[in-house]
């Protein structure tokens, strides 16, 4: 009895993403990927410029990254409920890099980006309905030589 509910209710909520895919992706900040400045793209996925810094946020990044194309990077939020972290990278063309919406107990997010040149790279917490930020300034090397 407990299958049928589930896969009923799965059916139910694939249709309606299929149906209504704006309800389904609505939370996403597309307008803001698409920007080319940062107070923009920051109030497009916001609503607001309004952040402060917080040494809460540890980035975990290169100090030179050898290719540009794959810069690794690591996220941890020392915010109790945190609910997104959105990386800016200050010399991209488009700046609003990533944006990931976290669930539960899940406060880190581990990914790899790419970067135009040597640049700041913010790290944008919303936690609680409050923004905080932390940055830290990353190299680009040329042809892997950390030339820049």
């Amino acid at each position: 009895m407990k299958r049928r509910t589930l896969l009923k209710a799965s059916l139910q909520l694939g249709v309606t993403g299929m149906l209504f895919p704006g309800i389904a992706i609505s939370a996403y900040p597309t307008k803001a990927f698409l920007a080319k400045q940062i107070p923009d793209a920051l109030r497009e996925a916001f609503g607001t410029t309004d952040i402060g810094e917080s040494s809460k946020i540890e980035i975990e990044a290169p100090h030179i990254a050898s290719d540009a194309n794959m810069v690794p990077v690591r996220i941890k939020s020392g915010f109790e409920n945190t609910e997104s972290i959105s990386l800016v990278v200050t010399g991209n063309e488009s700046p609003f890099t990533a944006y990931f919406r976290i669930y539960e107990a899940q406060s880190f997010v581990s990914t790899r980006i790419r970067m135009a040149d040597t640049s700041d790279l913010l790290v944008i917490v919303k936690a609680d309905g409050v923004l905080h930020t932390n940055k830290r300034p990353v190299r680009v090397g040329r042809n892997g030589c950390g030339e820049s």
